[in-house]
């Protein structure tokens, strides 16, 4: 069964914060059209350092024209199997995968060396976007059950047998994104699990 309503949410980044949770997410407020939106992105590894992650600070999206046009606000992408959609394992940009594996690195346990650095790129990414007149924020996940969010921004396929199988699917995986137009560039977060596979079957499953 996929994640609960696939989504993008675009708008303008207002401000960001750390919950105070026991595993904590990073916390970005965005502003729609009449509603001010949460986003929560997972910034730190609890257990055996099983987050991954990924930042590129000068990012081509495959389908820039596709983006821009979205209006303000939340647009369902649910049963979409293209752009912009997202499949870490299926899109591509200039005929290369969006994002391979051996590009993510694992992130460091609390207190160890490195563990800042998602935290860290996360507010720089987001304090370039508000600085920026015309900066937007675009994240792409599942929307809140109750409230006006998205979370799980990570790849959402190849979970093992447990309790995630039930969110794998293919065209349903989560990004944050930043368009800056100031500097004319693009920067993006990708997040993923160690215990995902990265070769899934036409039902997200681990193939």
């Amino acid at each position: 069964m996929p994640v609960y309503k696939y989504s993008v949410l675009k708008g303008n980044p207002l401000s960001g914060k750390l919950s105070a949770d026991a595993i904590p997410h990073y916390l970005i407020e965005v502003e729609g059209i009449g509603t001010t939106w949460e986003i929560a992105v997972n910034v730190e590894s609890s257990d055996g350092s099983e987050v991954l992650y990924l930042l590129n600070e000068n990012f081509t999206p495959p389908d820039v024209a596709a983006l821009q046009g979205l209006g303000v606000g939340i647009t369902s992408l649910a049963g979409l199997d293209a752009n912009p959609a997202i499949d870490y394992l299926r899109s591509q940009v200039n005929s290369s995968p969006l994002v391979i594996e051996q590009q993510m690195t694992p992130l460091p346990l609390p207190g160890d060396p490195g563990s800042g650095t998602l935290k860290n790129a996360v507010l720089q990414f987001l304090n370039q976007a508000i600085a920026d007149k015309e900066g937007m924020i675009y994240a792409f996940g599942s929307q809140y059950t109750q409230g006006d969010g998205v979370h799980d921004i990570h790849m959402n396929q190849g979970n093992p047998p447990g309790s995630f199988s039930k969110d794998n699917g293919i065209w349903q995986d989560g990004m944050l994104l930043f368009e800056l137009p100031a500097t004319s560039t693009w920067a993006a977060i990708f997040l993923a699990f160690q215990d995902e596979a990265w070769m899934t079957d036409e039902n997200g499953n681990p193939d």
